[in-house]
């Protein structure tokens, strides 16, 4: 099984990084078939539950805001109509009061839009709530994992693929110092009704681990010259920011999973359970970096 788990992690690392430093539409294809199948996993457990989320308006919602935020690369928190571009701004003060469009709030009022009207017309198919485990799972996988493209872009491309490493290796040793820590040494159950298996041991190694892997990674960028634009006092308290949203992440699809009566949400990654057990963490580090790094720089 640690075998297992280990060949998997090194397999799915090696295609991070390659469509990583790639990016583009290599990176948003594979963002793409993480959303596709973890909202397809996130709805199985709430069909185990008994409910009914409405899965096609869901994974067409999913597209739809993908395909936005490839192509027109706006800033994921543009949620009205038009919005001003910030990088735009910052590098031409003329160009401040021209619009951009985005389609990310009409996209999103579109999808509570179609299944609300679902709901009136199929009332005695589906209920309140499996309108709201709709919304929510479609929010939950789409909009968080979609962060990593917009992490990937950020001014371009020029600090993203910097920045998305950043994020990615941290959570990446945050995740497996934590497993390590906690298998090894770890004795006092840290919230056993929610996880019973993590450890107040491991969560400090989570903590550990990303100190260290981002204080690391920023001494590299730093020293090496190839990445400049943030002090190196930060990386530390980026690396802070990872431990902490990383386990919140694992600890909330837990709860999920619990609720649901299901160990994992899928066998798709052999060792590690499904891509929602895999990205659980990550779909929280990128947005929380994505913000942080945007008001540091």
């Amino acid at each position: 099984m640690r075998k297992q788990r280990v060949i998997s992690a090194i397999i799915l690392l090696a295609i991070a990084i390659t469509a990583t430093v790639v990016g583009s539409y290599a990176l948003g294809a594979l963002i793409f078939l993480f959303i596709v199948a973890g909202m397809y996993e996130i709805f199985k457990a709430f069909e185990a539950k008994g409910l009914k989320p409405m899965k096609v308006p869901g994974f067409a919602f999913a597209s739809l805001f993908l395909l936005q935020v490839v192509f027109r690369r706006p800033d994921i928190f543009h949620l009205t109509l038009f919005e001003k571009d910030v990088w735009q701004i910052a590098d031409d003060p003329s160009a401040a009061m021209v619009p951009r469009f985005s389609w990310t709030g009409p996209i999103i009022v579109l999808l509570i839009l179609v299944i609300l009207t679902i709901l009136v017309i199929k009332h005695d198919k589906y209920t309140p709530i499996d309108a709201a485990v709709t919304v929510f799972g479609a929010l939950y996988v789409t909009v968080l994992t979609s962060y990593a493209f917009s992490l990937r872009d950020l001014e371009g491309g020029k600090s993203g693929l910097f920045i998305f490493l950043l994020a990615f290796l941290t959570d990446v040793a945050a995740d497996t110092m934590a497993y390590e820590v906690g298998s090894r040494i770890g004795k006092h159950k840290l919230i056993p009704a929610v996880s019973p298996k993590k450890t107040v041991e491991g969560s400090v190694g989570s903590f550990i681990g990303a100190i260290l892997a981002a204080l690391i990674l920023g001494m590299l960028f730093i020293f090496t010259g190839w990445f400049t634009r943030i002090a190196l006092y930060w990386y530390p308290v980026i690396g802070l920011v990872v431990g902490f949203v990383s386990q919140i992440g694992d600890l909330a699809a837990s709860v999920i999973k619990r609720y649901a009566g299901i160990k994992d949400f899928s066998n798709l990654i052999p060792g590690h359970g499904g891509v929602i057990d895999r990205l659980d963490s990550l779909m929280f580090v990128f947005p929380l970096v994505y913000y942080f790094v945007r008001l540091v720089m």
